[in-house]
């Protein structure tokens, strides 16, 4: 299970970087449901790289917010 405050930062981000305000997401929600294009999602990777400290492999490939929020949480566990 997600952490609560991770799934919010990282949606928090993903609002950002697709420009959306008022979209509700949860874990099973897709990046290409809420508008975001490959470039858009390389930007919020990056953005979550500064937000957490972290480093993500460029090779990964999320597809839905829930996929986004367990890489970010594997990385801070390590």
């Amino acid at each position: 299970m997600a952490d609560q405050s991770t799934f919010d930062r990282v949606c928090a981000i993903v609002r950002e970087q697709g420009g959306l305000d008022d979209v509700e997401m949860t874990p099973e929600t897709t990046l290409a449901e809420v508008g975001l294009d490959s470039l858009a999602t390389v930007e919020a990777v990056m953005a979550c790289e500064d937000e957490f400290g972290i480093e993500i492999d460029a090779e990964s490939n999320p597809t839905t917010i829930g996929e986004f929020v367990e890489m970010v949480e594997s990385l801070l566990e390590n």
